[in-house]
């Protein structure tokens, strides 16, 4: 049964519980978003200077600049338009109706790829720029300082504009490897783009300490090894890391609020400010063999954790609907004074989120909550059925009561109903999201198997992706101050670094989740963690000198090098 919702009941975002709209998001095109917004401080785009669809009249600007050489000819140009399509920049369709041509982003090699303003479509990047900048920001503790980090580690070379402008050029100074100095020569052609007065809001987070870790393995990955893998390479780590990072804490998350709105009377460990190890476990599988029981304890994670995101679609609504009544009991002169004895001070974050929900235990407030409830059902009602309803419509209006015969208050009836109203259509992007930031397309993600078919689907990471986990547990479990100033280990222990995957973000190899406690999937995690070493050893990455834990290392790839970006 179709239902219609008012206008004013229709909606599924809310940062308060997260800022990013659950739907799919391409990497390939995020880290230029990323860039304007640490140096546009938060802020929007004036307006739009560059038109991403012509992409011959910028490229003939490259042709023409006067560092370009041998590029006027037509066989100069053919070669100049080959290397910018597949190296400077990624293109798409135009729009919906998918004609023309245009360039979603410039390639991320400089921090000067913010300066055409693409993507111009911001909503491309689902907030998750915005979500990241601001756990950046916290973590540096100054926007000058994030800003001054994110040129040290992607502006080698480049003179930028103050604002309000966004834009730059090459120093003329500082020598730079080819496409890095390839794409801020094109980069010339463009107009810079400028910044507005207004930015987005920050809101605090519903998980304050697991955004504090990623933006942590963020900037401590980046302060470490930019300075050991040259700016093309560490592009491909980072792209997968901040996938990770997305996927991890929207996944701790959506298990966190679903948690606290079965039980809001003690925040869930994630939403803790002390809440490191948090649910759920991710197992995943390295022995690749279809049908084992490796291969059935990562698959079994994943159907569990999509049915969490189909269980976080009504949460998410619940809260977001109660701080609707939370506002309107803060503005009501009668109910002024429980409100604000019952709610904190901040109007975001988990206690907040904590305090909303346990507005319907209140002995005083749960009635109002229900009646304000009711009232907005009672709109859903009359958007459906008219007042002089027929007899058939009174057949459906039966219908449609019994679709909340399972509601034990008015709360819960309208919450059903704005579930049943949007999730046809929503609970694709939710998983659209799920797949993407899983890196389901990808040669670099978590997520294993065909997108079209969920049930293939396990975690099963890449090689790259596995890479890029030994390179964090390198930064993250250096000496906060060693003597010589290192900022990465050359060498960790196996169990030193399986230590760190099950802290950080639940994952766990060598052993079966707890609630599988057979001697079978013993055996299989066993086997699982032979595998990932073969992996690792293949990787060069592993080395067994013997049997015992203590003894077998893992030098993470660049750990000891020295790269000069020139």
């Amino acid at each position: 049964m179709k239902i219609k919702l008012p206008k004013e009941l229709v909606g599924t975002v809310f940062p308060k519980v997260f800022a990013v709209e659950l739907n799919d998001i391409d990497i390939d095109i995020f880290l230029p978003s990323l860039y304007f917004k640490i140096l546009g401080e938060g802020k929007y785009r004036a307006k739009r200077l560059n038109d991403p669809q012509q992409i011959t009249h910028y490229i003939n600007n490259l042709a023409q600049h006067h560092r370009m050489q041998g590029t006027t000819t037509l066989e100069g140009r053919r070669v100049l338009e080959r290397l910018v399509r597949t190296s400077l920049i990624k293109t798409g369709a135009v729009g919906r109706a998918k004609k023309g041509e245009q360039i979603l982003a410039v390639a991320p090699y400089s921090i000067l790829a913010a300066k055409p303003g693409f993507p111009t479509e911001s909503r491309r990047q689902r907030g998750a720029d915005i979500f990241l900048y601001f756990a950046l920001k916290r973590v540096t503790n100054d926007k000058d300082v994030l800003r001054d980090l994110m040129r040290n580690f992607f502006g080698r070379g480049v003179k930028l504009l103050r604002l309000p402008d966004i834009g730059g050029s090459y120093d003329g100074s500082i020598e730079l490897d080819i496409l890095s100095h390839l794409t801020i020569t094109f980069l010339d052609g463009f107009e810079g783009t400028r910044v507005g007065k207004q930015g987005d809001t920050d809101t605090h987070p519903a998980c304050p300490r697991q955004e504090r870790e990623l933006a942590e393995d963020l900037v401590k990955y980046l302060f470490a090894y930019s300075e050991r893998i040259p700016t093309q390479a560490l592009i491909t780590y980072l792209k997968p890391l901040i996938n990770l990072e997305l996927f991890s804490y929207s996944l701790r998350l959506v298990h966190a609020i679903n948690a606290l709105v079965r039980d809001p009377s003690q925040l869930p460990p994630a939403m803790r400010e002390d809440g490191v190890a948090s649910p759920p476990e991710l197992y995943l599988d390295f022995t690749g063999e279809v049908g084992g029981l490796s291969h059935q304890m990562a698959a079994e994670a994943v159907r569990r954790d999509i049915e969490a995101y189909q269980q976080f679609f009504a949460a998410n609504l619940r809260l977001r609907q109660l701080d609707v009544y939370a506002r309107k009991l803060q503005g009501s002169l009668r109910y002024k004074t429980p409100a604000s004895q019952l709610l904190p001070t901040s109007a975001d974050g988990p206690a907040y989120l904590q305090a909303i929900l346990m507005l319907t235990k209140n002995p005083v407030l749960s009635s109002v909550v229900d009646s304000y409830a009711y009232d907005d059902y009672e709109k859903i009602l009359k958007a459906n059925f008219t007042e002089d309803a027929d007899e058939r419509d009174a057949e459906e209006l039966d219908q449609f009561e019994r679709l909340t015969t399972a509601a034990t208050s008015d709360l819960d009836k309208l919450v059903i109903l704005l579930d049943l109203g949007q999730r046809g259509k929503m609970l694709g992007k939710y998983m659209q999201w799920f797949a993407s930031v899983g890196g389901i397309n990808r040669s670099d993600g978590l997520l294993h198997g065909v997108q079209r078919n969920r049930r293939s689907w396990r975690y099963a990471p890449s090689n790259d992706l596995l890479a890029v986990l030994v390179q964090l547990a390198a930064v993250r479990l250096a000496p906060p101050k060693a003597e010589t100033d290192q900022k990465v280990v050359a060498e960790l222990g196996l169990r030193d670094f399986l230590t760190f995957l099950g802290q950080r973000f639940g994952i766990i190899v060598d052993r079966p989740p707890q609630h599988l406690t057979g001697a079978e999937y013993h055996a299989a995690a066993r086997d699982n963690l032979r595998a990932m070493l073969a992996r690792l050893r293949q990787m060069g990455i592993f080395t067994d000198l013997s049997d015992d834990f203590t003894a077998q290392r893992l030098q993470p790839p660049y750990a000891k090098s020295r790269v000069c970006q020139a």
